[in-house]
């Protein structure tokens, strides 16, 4: 079954790169780690993915489950590697703030022994390990292999809550603390919604999935509609369908999802003036709907050196963390890749 699978995965990169050439070729490891998957991608330093595969994990709190995860990820790395191949660096992709000495200061959705599976990893591949906010590792794939263009671009991830990567000069922006990026905790209704950071009128509470369905159930109760069955409190997916229907409580909801995305992107912008804005998480797939008022808002509300930012959707879907986790540690380790490939 091992003779099996690398060989495919060589077939994979075959495929994808052509022959090897003689002699050594540094590879990079790409590792995007979430609550029970984590995915493992093997790629060039001209950003093609070689091969990618997930592991599933309970937790890697104990010792045990983390040499456990390690293990498997480094085997998905060598079956993989053609002969005379090598990791050169190991990028790893974690969803929580990441300061900028490699320290998990805050990961409220999923239990993690940062620091021991870092050394695990190095003891394993024999390189250097560098760990990475999960958004900022997106933001850095999408600049690097995805719908960036040039070397700077601020990602919004949309989902449960708002996140968000900031990248300037083909490196992403971690903060003095590990906490630049935050872009769901900007403020932009003051004294609003309570959020759960403890403040209130944050983007998140507009702009997220939970977001939306607090602006439809806002919009029902205005006009006295009966709203929707939603399986719990984030459930939005039927607001847009109800939108696309006609719905004016559930586009009322989405216009003010876009608005509220548009008001916060203006401000970005007059700090940061990236080259573009890419939208992505669960939500961007219904840009078509909430895109326009973004749209109108932003450039309503934005200086108008910065009106004709490009805003568009991400493109790499799950490989986002992966390619971006591979090019954080290229970079860290000082190894040759291009802050653009994309043709």
């Amino acid at each position: 079954m091992a003779d099996t699978l690398a060989d495919a995965m060589r077939a994979t990169r075959a495929e994808v790169m052509g022959e090897a050439p003689a002699g050594q070729r540094d590879l990079l490891v790409g590792i995007d780690v979430g609550g029970t998957t984590v995915k493992v991608a093997l790629v060039s330093q001209e950003g093609e993915v070689i091969a990618n595969d997930a592991v599933r994990t309970e937790s890697m709190k104990t010792p045990e489950e983390v040499a456990a995860a390690a293990q498997a990820i480094k085997a998905i790395a060598d079956a993989a590697k053609a002969e005379g191949d090598r990791v050169a660096a190991v990028g790893l992709a974690v969803p929580g703030v990441v300061s900028p000495d490699d320290e998990l200061l805050l990961s409220p959705n999923i239990t993690l022994d940062l620091g021991a599976l870092v050394e695990k990893l190095k003891d394993v591949f024999g390189v250097g390990v560098y760990p990475v906010n999960d958004a900022n590792a997106a933001a850095l794939g999408e600049l690097w292999q995805g719908a960036g263009s040039g070397d700077s671009l601020v990602f919004v991830t949309l989902g449960t809550g708002v996140g968000g990567g900031v990248v300037v000069g083909g490196k992403v922006i971690v903060g003095g603390k590990g906490s630049a990026g935050e872009i769901g905790h900007l403020t932009i209704e003051p004294d609003g919604r309570l959020c759960g950071c403890g403040r209130g009128g944050c983007l998140e509470m507009y702009a997220s999935s939970r977001g939306v369905v607090l602006n439809y159930r806002d919009e029902c109760e205005k006009s006295g509609a009966e709203p929707v069955e939603l399986e719990h409190d984030a459930h939005a997916l039927p607001i847009f369908d109800a939108a696309r229907n006609g719905s004016p409580e559930a586009v009322a909801a989405v216009d003010r999802m876009g608005r509220a995305l548009g008001q916060a992107m203006a401000t970005i912008a007059c700090v940061v003036d990236p080259a573009a804005f890419v939208i992505g998480g669960g939500m961007s797939p219904a840009f078509d709907l909430f895109g326009p008022a973004l749209m109108d808002e932003y450039r309503k509300d934005v200086i108008s050196a910065c009106a004709d930012t490009p805003i568009v959707v991400a493109e790499l879907g799950n490989l986002a963390g992966m390619l971006g986790s591979a090019y954080h540690a290229a970079n860290r380790a000082g190894l040759a890749v291009k802050v653009w490939q994309k043709s």
